[in-house]
């Protein structure tokens, strides 16, 4: 389908037999209907997002779902919940288009919006906006799946992988990560979540703001985070490990792809890989912490990877014993 049909369709500029031609390539299959909802994001979300704040998100609903059952009634057509171009021609007729605050558009038709998905692969990243609003940065091997609800006003996502988040503030529409029964919950604020596959725990990290996680165990009495704090839960025994470290934004490098070190001392190295994998090390020698060395890694390396290499200056070898790792001398 011609690209400039699918735009024309979704400013409600085009015409009956265009926007029958569109409604039904969108029913042949779950693909299409999937690439003209990414459409509007595109063409809709990021140009509302300056101005959403300023409206009266409650009151505009409230009149565009006035509207749209007014249009229900007079409507004879069948197929009326994939017409989104022409909903947002009546919601632009009364709000000048400000009233898809918090990404909602033409699921107001529906109880359940279409969901914002995004997955990388092995060795890639990525950074998108939420329809909230909300920035994330995507590590590698990562899922991250945004649940858009019409009648619910909490910001749902569910995670598998890492991600940094910079939360859109919305006092009324809190906002829940939620990976393996954990949950982390801000109102606005900005927090690394690791919860991988392979690993049976999930690591958040409070840089701005103010956070709760929540657990099977925790119920809604969940653990209050602040600014700095790093909380590790295992989510076999959901056992807590509230850590503190003086430079908590470490936990980020994975954002830049790779690890520089430039006569950095053997403990400035294992500091970093610490927050990065969590794992904690072990000297049995503290003359090998003052030992610098130099190079560059990729963050999607494993610590063994990067121990390996490091480890063939031949001034020090390892034991890794679960998370914890024992460095001494060769």
């Amino acid at each position: 389908m011609d690209e400039t049909i699918l735009l024309n369709y979704l400013q409600g500029e085009c015409n009956d037999e265009e926007a029958a031609r569109v409604e039904t390539w969108c029913e042949e299959e779950p693909g299409n209907r999937k690439t003209l909802e990414q459409l509007y994001y595109t063409l809709f979300v990021g140009e509302r997002i300056a101005v959403m704040n300023a409206v009266d998100t409650e009151a505009s609903l409230d009149k565009f779902k006035s509207a749209i059952r007014e249009k229900e009634r007079n409507t004879k057509r069948k197929n009326i919940s994939i017409r989104w171009g022409r909903y947002a021609t009546v919601a632009a007729a009364f709000l000048t288009g400000l009233v898809f605050a918090g990404g909602i558009a033409w699921g107001l038709l529906s109880n359940k919006l279409s969901d914002y998905e995004v997955i990388t692969a092995a060795g890639q990243r990525a950074q998108t906006v939420l329809p909230d609003g909300s920035r994330v940065w995507l590590n590698a091997s990562s899922k991250l799946v945004y649940h858009n609800s019409f009648w619910s006003s909490d910001r749902q996502i569910d995670l598998s992988g890492e991600a940094y988040f910079e939360v859109s503030h919305d006092k009324h529409a809190p906002f829940i990560v939620n990976s393996k029964q954990i949950k982390t919950c801000v109102l606005g604020t900005k927090f690394n979540v690791r919860a991988r596959e392979e690993e049976n725990r999930v690591v958040t990290t409070l840089l701005q703001g103010l956070v709760r996680v929540d657990s099977p165990r925790t119920e809604e009495n969940g653990y209050l985070l602040k600014p700095g704090q790093t909380l590790n839960v295992n989510t076999d025994t959901y056992q807590a490990e509230l850590i503190e470290y003086n430079q908590p934004t470490d936990v980020l490098l994975w954002m830049k792809g790779k690890l520089e070190f430039k006569q950095h001392s053997l403990l400035e190295i294992t500091n970093i890989m610490e927050k990065l994998y969590d794992i904690k090390f072990i000297y049995k020698d503290d003359a090998l912490k003052s030992e610098r060395f130099t190079g560059e890694f990729s963050t999607d390396s494993t610590a063994d990877e990067i121990l390996n290499v490091l480890m063939h200056t031949n001034h020090f070898s390892y034991k890794k014993d679960g998370r914890i790792i024992r460095v001494m001398k060769k």
